[in-house]
């Protein structure tokens, strides 16, 4: 990533990128630059060579090169002017290097760029079937079209998408940088809101990985973690092809709350087992604390309750109806009753019956021990 000397990159704003020749592959022919001017300017590139192992990377290298070099030298110029004047140039260098040297013939490049201004205005440009993404809240939308045979198919009605993710042809593509002496290059402009967050990515990791399956990871993890991670997944299904990726994120707003509240319901399940699990969490760590909050005030509780709380004097006890009695003076005769100083009379004996026949037995608990 290029930044003028002396100037620190805005903190709010992240920026991510990671390359990896992949499992098949002997060279990495994919190339990528983040590039930030003075005024806050943000440029994503990824570029995706073709023509064997040097042609493509070559191709690739020049064309980043080029469009980092135009993004410098035209600081005023206005972003779709700036990157379609840039991609027409990589185009014209790569042509003209290609039939310099015969072992370069036919070499070329597909190209996607995404462009974030001071003011926080987005432009996208690309040629070719590297693709530009944006998620936002729960939902990760492309925001180029594949320049592709398959893609023109499919979007003309004669293909489904799923038909259009395993046809034989979904690698041939219908323009590219630096084959013909002039290339069209689709240039649009970009909705952007705070929490946003742009992927940029060679067709290594969309040809390979599906949208869900990418939004789900930009959605739970920060941008750096997400270029890591997506790399991976794409290396474990196989790594058919070299993977490239960038990733910029907006601030989010935080006066509008937590973005993921209002997630469409369209989302995918592993979008939403993503979000889900990131509030189970949340949860979790909730109850525990207010668990523990019990716990503590029920001993502090207890052992306030014990400090406070006189001894039991064992072994006293009252019977109904005689819980103000007077007690027994010690000087009271044997017989007498203390209350009246009169003998006591037979009423206590007819409170009582004697049983002369014997005792019952009863049925033991265990019928072994008779």
């Amino acid at each position: 990533m290029s930044s003028p000397p002396g100037e620190e990159p805005e903190a709010s704003v992240l920026l991510a990128s990671g390359s990896d020749v992949g499992q098949v592959r002997s060279a990495n022919e994919d190339s990528c630059d983040t590039l930030i001017r003075a005024d806050g300017t943000r440029l994503l590139v990824v570029a995706d060579g073709m023509g064997g192992a040097r042609g493509g990377a070559t191709a690739s290298q020049i064309a980043v090169a080029t469009m980092a070099e135009t993004f410098e030298a035209n600081a005023s110029a206005r972003p779709s002017a700036m990157l379609e004047s840039a991609i027409r140039e990589a185009n014209s260098r790569v042509y003209t290097k290609a039939q310099q040297d015969p072992e370069l013939e036919g070499m070329g490049t597909t190209v996607v760029a995404f462009l974030l201004d001071a003011r926080a205005r987005g432009t996208v440009a690309h040629v070719g079937d590297s693709r530009a993404y944006r998620y936002r809240r729960g939902r990760l939308d492309p925001i180029t079209t594949d320049h592709s045979l398959v893609a023109d198919l499919h979007a003309r009605g004669l293909l489904s998408a799923d038909e259009a993710a395993l046809h034989p042809r979904r690698n041939e593509i219908l323009r590219a940088v630096g084959v013909l002496p002039e290339v069209d290059v689709e240039i649009a402009d970009v909705d952007v809101e705070p929490g946003d967050r742009f992927l940029l990515c060679s067709d290594g990791l969309s040809g390979v990985l599906k949208d869900d399956e990418i939004a789900a990871v930009v959605q739970s993890e920060s941008p750096d973690a997400a270029v890591v991670s997506l790399i991976r997944k794409a290396n474990e299904r196989g790594g058919p092809d070299n993977i490239t990726v960038q990733i910029l994120a907006i601030p989010t707003d935080e006066s509008e709350g937590d973005p993921e509240a209002t997630a469409p319901v369209e989302l995918s399940e592993v979008g939403i087992e993503a979000i889900e699990s990131k509030r189970r969490d949340r949860k979790r760590v909730r109850r525990l604390v207010g668990l523990l909050a019990v716990v503590t005030a029920s001993i502090g509780g207890y052992f306030l309750w014990r400090l406070l709380t006189p001894p039991e004097v064992v072994g006293t006890r009252t019977h109904p109806g005689m819980e103000d009695a007077s007690p027994v003076p010690e000087s009271a005769a044997p017989g007498m009753n203390p209350a009246t100083g009169e003998p006591f009379t037979s009423r206590l004996e007819d409170q009582f019956e004697i049983q002369t026949e014997p005792p019952r037995r009863g049925i033991p608990r265990d019928p072994t021990r008779l």
